[in-house]
């Protein structure tokens, strides 16, 4: 029997995340939390509704996202005026520190996943993930 092409989306996602657990465990991180840093990373700061916007994920969610990593010290939050979804959110130096550690352990999952393709086709893999998002969302992967 074939395995629908779906089923085997949802299990390699699964088994990535199977692999990235543990490490986020040790580290005290939430499974949310570790994208919320790459996006600091990459932008510096930013506002709430910039992360929710980007992640197609609900502003609440996000709200309590950012208050367990505030609490943690990985990220400070500075409201403007009061209102908590206006404020500017930037990773702290702590939050640098997990990160780094954390692109070593992802970069080691992301080789045994990529184990035995060619840059060939990696490259292929990349592309045919970005053209399926395109397809479903519209938009590019950035």
């Amino acid at each position: 029997m074939q395995i629908p092409f779906h089923v085997m989306i949802v299990k390699a996602l699964s088994a990535q995340r199977g692999a990235v657990s543990p490490y986020l465990a040790r580290e005290g991180l939430s499974p949310g939390q570790p994208k919320i840093l790459s996006y600091l990373i990459q932008h510096d700061q930013c506002r709430q509704r910039d992360l929710a916007a980007y992640y197609n994920i609900e502003p609440a969610t996000v709200s309590r996202i950012l208050s367990n990593m505030e609490e943690k010290e990985l990220i400070r939050r500075e409201d403007r005026q009061g209102d908590k979804r206006s404020a500017t959110v930037a990773i702290t130096e702590k939050g640098r520190r997990v990160f780094a550690r954390m692109q070593v352990h992802f970069s080691e999952i992301e080789q045994r996943e990529l184990e035995g393709f060619s840059d060939e086709e990696t490259a292929l893999l990349k592309n045919f993930l970005r053209r399926m998002y395109r397809n479903l969302t519209g938009e590019e992967l950035v």
